[in-house]
Order: structure tokens, then sequence, then C-alpha cells
């Protein structure tokens, strides 16, 4: 195969033994979190370089090396890491550690979903914002009537919490100009953030008037001159019409589009796209799926300042915790590739959900970067894949957390509940033991390197049944561990119902360490199918 096609088709190639850790880290951003975290990362031994956009503007003095430019690819793993960056006179390539995706949020225009045209009476929450920060004002009109500004928050599409924190903070600036009054259409105010509620209730208190719909939106009409908003007031049920002179309307924040090079290079990633975080407990603070990337604000779905200035100070912690791990010499248990069967089909780079396996001439596994899930193992075509601890291998249809996957298929006549280790093993811990008398369990290190051949030897070698325990989707460790668990499961049901077994005997289940009664359950149904057949 052409080694030249192969890299220019998957950019997880390029495998290089890290000889070196570097201790650059590109942050990419362009806003003040961006220049906060390249400050606190210098003061803390790392060198940090930040990546801001085209569009942005390069400061006049900083401490750090800043770049104006793109990201055009990156391949390789945690502490070094190859990054091509585009800049308006060359192309770089770089190496670096460490990627922090700091960028600011898009801000995407609701206006359209309103009115078929935009007018000068029509501004969205961030064009308002800028309009008051450059020092605009609201006069009184001329007859010395008041001034009537009508924001709409959260009408079309749920809106971010920040974005109820940008407009509680207009409405705190609006009170200085005289004769004005603000009006907000809304389905729901957004306050379950750190001082939002009484900012709310303030406003209230000082002549805001709320209007929250459950039904039918506000509609605006517009003529040449005018802009009319027709409504049907939710507490009286009234229609009623507003003359307002400003309407403000908020906007849908979703992640940069600088982010995709990252997103590219790690298998997973459609199954949290467009953020570069996964939405699972399993996924802490600001770290990723692949090791050595972190996702700021916006880039992990979050989007007010108390979560992004947490988030600072969390690069710097994960940092610091991840060099430690760089500089230790006792590796974790990981994946292994044996070359003498692997045909360079490449079917685990492309499913790796942590990106953990590259390849030059051939495919390799990050030790630092596997999270030892067994996804790969089980997925190899040719079984050239095992999973090592310690300096021990384990042949391809073991893992050294699942016995159940050795030779041994257990005790016959007995239940065989498989686990994972992060969810299932803890919920079956809070079953008393004496229920659990008929049923022999199996800690996996994740749900998605069950075998199914393996689970069609235990049937052979006498189950009673078969229960396998999931994460709940969206919370699996492994990203979609638990979805190719389920999809194997099936697969060898139809298995069994075309060799006339009963199918009836093997279940999947999804399951988190505090819903224990979901395990209960499923064996007291296979008990029950088990005395029915008899």
């Amino acid at each position: 195969m052409n080694r030249r096609v192969i890299e220019s088709v998957f950019l997880t190639g390029n495998y290089r033994i890290r000889d070196q850790v570097s201790t650059r880290a590109l942050i990419l951003g362009g806003d003040k979190y961006g220049f906060r975290i390249a400050d606190l990362l210098m003061r803390n031994g790392f060198e940090p370089t930040l990546l801001i956009g085209p569009e942005d503007k390069l400061p006049a003095t900083s401490t750090f090396e800043t770049i104006q430019g793109a990201i055009r690819n990156i391949s390789g793993f945690i502490g070094n890491f190859q990054i091509q960056i585009q800049t308006s006179t060359d192309l770089r390539d770089t190496r670096f550690g460490f990627i922090v995706a700091a960028q600011p949020a898009n801000r995407l225009s609701k206006i359209d979903s309103f009115v078929s045209s935009k007018s000068d009476k029509i501004y969205s929450l961030s064009e308002f914002k800028q309009f008051l920060d450059s020092g605009g004002k609201l006069s009184p009109k001329e007859d010395g009537g008041w001034q009537h500004v009508a924001f709409f928050f959260d009408l079309k599409g749920s809106s971010e919490i920040s974005q109820f924190d940008t407009l509680l903070s207009i409405l705190d600036r609006l009170e200085m100009f005289d004769q004005l009054q603000s009006y907000v259409f809304t389905r729901n105010v957004k306050v379950a953030s750190a001082g939002l509620e009484p900012r709310f209730r303030y406003q209230r208190q000082h002549g805001v008037v709320f209007f929250k719909f459950d039904q039918a939106d506000p509609v605006i009409v517009q003529n040449e001159k005018d802009l009319k908003i027709e409504f049907v007031e939710p507490l009286l049920k009234e229609e009623m019409e507003l003359m307002p002179d400003i309407v403000v309307i908020d906007e849908i924040l979703t992640p940069a589009d600088s982010l995709e090079p990252i997103l590219k290079m790690i298998p997973s990633s459609p199954a949290c796209a467009p953020y570069l975080q996964p939405e699972s407990t399993r996924f802490c603070g600001v770290e990723t799926q692949k090791a050595g990337i972190y996702a700021v604000g916006p880039a992990r779905g979050v989007f007010d300042q108390e979560s992004l200035n947490a988030d600072v100070d969390a690069v710097r912690v994960s940092l610091l915790k991840a060099m430690r791990g760089l500089s230790s010499t006792l590796y974790k248990q990981t994946a292994f590739i044996d070359h003498s069967r692997c045909v360079f089909c490449l079917t685990c780079v492309r499913l790796c959900p942590h990106g953990a396996i590259g390849f030059d001439f051939r495919p390799e596994v990050d030790p630092l970067s596997c999270e030892a899930c067994g996804v790969c193992v089980t997925e190899c075509p040719m079984s050239a894949i095992q999973m090592c601890c310690d300096g021990n291998t384990v042949s391809s249809d073991q893992t050294e957390k699942a016995p159940s996957q050795d030779t041994n298929t257990g005790e016959a006549g007995k239940i065989k509940l498989f686990v994972c280790s992060r969810s299932g093993l803890q919920a079956t811990a809070k079953i008393g033991p004496n229920f659990l008398t008929d049923v022999e369990i199996f800690e996996l290190s994740c749900a998605g390197s069950l075998d199914p051949d393996f689970l069609l030897r235990i049937f052979r070698a006498g189950a009673a049944g078969i229960i396998v325990a999931g994460c709940f989707k969206g919370n699996c460790g492994s990203v979609y561990g638990s979805t190719l668990a389920h999809e194997r499961v099936v697969k060898t049901t139809k298995i069994l119902e075309h060799a006339q077994i009963d199918a009836d005997k093997l279940e999947f289940i999804y399951v988190a360490g505090n819903t224990p009664d979901r395990i209960v359950d499923a064996i007291t149904r296979m008990r029950k199918r088990n005395t029915n057949g008899k």
C-alpha cells in the first residue's frame, strides 16, 4: 500500500516514538481567556504560544509568543504534537506538547427567525452591547415621549445562561437613561448561575416588564418606518400590541469553526461534535477523550463566565498533572499490536475512541494516550492486538480485568453478568450477596471490549443466561463503547435465533453506579425465563 496515499487520508498518521516531551503549549484563542491561559501557563513553567485568528488584532506587547494564523493539520500524541500553522506569509511546521482550545464562541443571529429583513431598529444582543460599549446613547424623544426597548430571549431555540447574563448587564446600563422602558419577551429566564437570580429580581422590581410565553410566540410586524410587536399577554390572555423603538434579539452560541482540525484527528469526535468534549461525567473539567488536548468554555459546550473562569485554572492543573505522567517511567495498562498478524487495515486507527493509535510504516499504540478500554482488541479482524500490563501480555480474547474472556467460561448453570468497571461494578456492589448466589460476575474494562464469539462460547458451556451491563448512552468513558456492546449483543442474539437457541437468555441493559435496581430487575427476569423454560 502506498505510504503517501495513506498519510494523505488519515490525520492520525505519522506516528513517532516520543523521544522528548515538549513543554510548549499551543493555546487557540483570541479573547481575554486565551491571554489569561497563556500567561498562567508561562508562570508555571510551560512555553505558551497563543494562536489568534487572522481577523483578530495582535497584542501590542506580550510576554509570550503570539501567532496570527490558522491550523491546517495536526498529528501526533500528548507531549509530541506536530502542527501546521498557516500565517499570512508562510506555512509553519511546529512541535507542541499540548493543545488548548479556548476560542471565543461563534454568535449566530436569530434575527432571521423573526423578521424577513433587518432594519436599523433591530439589533442582535452582541450588536446592542457593542453599541453601548462604544458610547451609544438612547436619548428621550423630541416630543417628550418615552423610548421603548424590547428584548427577545429564548423564544427560538434554547439560549445560554451567558446570554441572560449579558441581557441583565444591558438592563443595568439602561437604567441610566431617562424616560426609557424595557421589556423582555421570553420562554425561560436562565438564572442557574451565581448571582443571576437576585439580578433578575432586581430588574423586575425596578420596572422591567417580563412576558413569559408557554405557547404562541410574539410576532414582529415591520413597515417602512415603525416596528410593531403583536402578542397574547400570557396572564390576561388578551391580544396586545407594542410599538418599540428598538428590538434586541438574542443569539445562538456555538464553538468556533477553527475547532475543525482537532475534531478531524479524533475518531470519536462525531459522537460529540460540534463540541470537542463528550457530554459525559466521565470527562471532568477541561479534559477531552484524547490525551494532551483540552477544551475550554465554548469548545466543550459551556459559555457562562463562571465556568470560563474555572476552566482557566483547570487548564493549569491538568497540564501540570499531565507533565507528571509524562515524566513517569511507570506506564499504565495499554494495548499492544502484534505486527506479525497485522495486515495494516487500520480498523484500530479509525475506531479508537481516544485517538491513541497512529501509524507510520505500521500501526502503533501510544501508551500515554491509551485508556485500555479494549475496543480495538475486539474489533481487530486479525486478532493482532493484545492488552498488556506490568510487562505481561494477555491474548487478544482477554483483558486484565475481564477473566470472562479467557478460556475459562465459569460454572455451568449460572447466570453470567458482565459489568463495566466504571458503572456496573459499582452498582453490583450495592446488591446483597444472597441475591447473587446463582450469578457469576465478570468485570470488563469497558462493555465495548466484549467479544461476541466469547458470548457464544459461554452459551455452549451451559450458561443459564447472560446479562451485559454497559454505561448509559452519553456516559461511556470510551464514548461509544456501550453502543458497540449493544450492537454486538443484538448480533449475537440473531445468531442464537438462527441456531434455534433461546435468545431471550441474552440481554443488554444500561446501568450507572447508582442504578443497582436495573441489574436486580434483569436478574429477576432471567430467573423467570429459566423457570418457565423448565
